[in-house]
């Protein structure tokens, strides 16, 4: 016995070793890595065209290495503004470079109208059923991202918010009011705010109505201290360069409140404007499936709980909650949006008569 002993512990420890490893190849093959999963990915470079400021540093600080480390790609993000976006996707319309594109929901209507961008890609993106419908445009061609809500930014030091867009008119606030300029977008939302209040008409029907709103613009100028074009407007308010301003994104100017500057913003009653950033596929886009599982990254809830917190602006998807202090500057849930009463101009007619729009501003102000 003494002689065999041996022999039979080692041929019984050897089977348990080859059991054990079978075993762990066997696990390995029914539940392979991530990385295996996404092995059709490895080795692949991606472009986007995303935004600046701190929505761009958080994508890509907190979205961009992590979808880099879980498909093993490389993923090239330059940023820039909606028209500028718009502008690389019909130079590379023939040969497209980006895959996926940050714009406005203004630039949706553009890109799909000029056959620049594909439909989105349902089918790999689940995430898209956690999206608010109103968030997703242009019968599925881009979806939402983060949603600011535009409206007055004020010193609370210097007057009260405002209950009605009509009081900016009063002779109180002469050489008081820092009105956006021309280059941005909510410049259009002061067209139709003048229309809505020389009208009488909401929002949906006033921005049909802008030769209504000229006459009512050169009324409201005695009251132009000037019109700005940077995003430190609302610190120069605060610092008492005027007593209020706008319209606004909400998230260029609460990070001012959050600092402890002597500035808030209102909505007043005829409601607030949405001003949605969004994501879409471009046109016939090399490596397209793995533009289609960043897009739907940006959706997952850890990414849009994480960029609404940096940005201050809302979430597209429900079922998330934020801290007091951050829930009370987010336009949502979606019942706070309609509290609000949020509105998306029709893009479709705004872009076609934005250029002439611009032009009589420009006459009304800058003449």
């Amino acid at each position: 016995m003494t002689t065999t002993t041996p022999k039979i512990l080692s041929a019984s420890l050897s089977r348990r070793r080859l059991l054990k490893a079978g075993a762990a190849t066997a696990a390995g093959l029914a539940a392979p890595s991530f990385f295996v999963r996404n092995a059709w990915a490895a080795g692949k470079t991606m472009q986007i065209g995303i935004w600046g400021g701190v929505q761009g540093e958080f994508i890509r600080k907190q979205v961009l290495p992590a979808f880099e480390k879980d498909f093993d790609c490389k993923v090239d993000a330059q940023q820039g503004s909606t028209l500028g976006q718009i502008a690389l996707l019909r130079a590379g319309k023939e040969a497209p470079k980006f895959t996926v594109m940050f714009v406005d929901d203004l630039g949706v209507e553009i890109a799909k109208r000029e056959g620049l961008i594909d439909p989105l890609p349902r089918d790999k993106m689940p995430n898209l059923a956690k999206v608010y419908p109103r968030f997703i445009y242009n019968d599925g061609y881009g979806v939402a991202l983060a949603i600011s809500s535009a409206g007055l930014f004020y010193n609370p030091q210097v007057t009260k918010p405002l209950e009605s867009y009509a009081e900016l008119w009063d002779p109180r606030f002469a050489r008081k009011v820092s009105l956006v300029g021309t280059k941005t977008t909510p410049s259009v939302f002061t067209v139709i705010i003048a229309a809505a209040i020389a009208s009488g008409k909401p929002y949906k029907e006033a921005q049909y109505l802008a030769d209504q709103a000229w006459p009512k613009l050169k009324e409201l100028k005695p009251n132009v201290l000037n019109l700005y074009s940077t995003d430190d407007a609302p610190l120069l308010v605060a610092q008492g360069q005027g007593a209020i301003g706008g319209p606004e994104y909400s998230k260029y100017v609460y990070p001012y409140k959050l600092k402890g500057a002597s500035i808030d913003m209102c909505y007043p009653k005829e409601g607030a404007f949405a001003g949605v950033n969004c994501q879409i596929l471009v046109k016939n886009a090399p490596n397209a499936d793995l533009g289609a599982e960043f897009m739907n990254r940006m959706l997952d809830p850890a990414v849009q709980q994480g960029l609404a917190e940096t940005a201050l602006a809302a979430p597209a998807i429900g079922g998330l909650s934020f801290k007091p202090e951050i829930a009370g500057l987010l336009a949502y849930p979606e019942s706070k949006m309609d509290e609000l009463g949020l509105f998306s101009p029709d893009w479709a007619y705004v872009n076609s008569v934005r250029s002439s729009w611009i032009e009589n501003l420009n006459q009304i102000f800058t003449a």
